[in-house]
């Protein structure tokens, strides 16, 4: 669903890719990167992440409660390299412009520790 309402936004695609290293340095070697790289656990991101300009976007993560809180809606305004402008949708702050910074998350569901940035 996502891939078809990106084709439907005019403008070009920025693709994104995640940065995965292992929490434990000593496990690096039991998982390299590459094997880090396929791995799409629930509420994360997969390691390509594809947007445009004036996407719908939902946070995964609380930044700034009551505002920027998991499940707010933006509307993407600007991409750049390391950070993501946005305007809130929904709420009591709906209407405000955003940054959306690279943002670390850890799974804990799985029998190693990973970070995805």
């Amino acid at each position: 669903m996502n891939k078809q309402l990106l084709q439907e936004l005019s403008g070009s695609v920025r693709v994104y890719k995640s940065i995965d290293t292992t929490c434990d340095i000593n496990e690096a070697v039991n998982y390299p990167t590459e094997f880090l790289n396929t791995l799409e656990p629930p509420g994360v991101h997969s390691h390509i992440l594809k947007l445009k300009i004036g996407a719908p976007i939902m946070l995964l993560r609380n930044l700034h409660p009551p505002s920027l809180c998991i499940g707010t809606r933006l509307c993407i305004k600007k991409l750049m390299p390391n950070i993501i402008e946005a305007t809130i949708m929904t709420g009591h702050a709906a209407g405000v412009n955003v940054f959306i910074p690279r943002i670390p998350i850890i799974p804990s569901n799985f029998p190693f520790q990973f970070k995805r940035i």
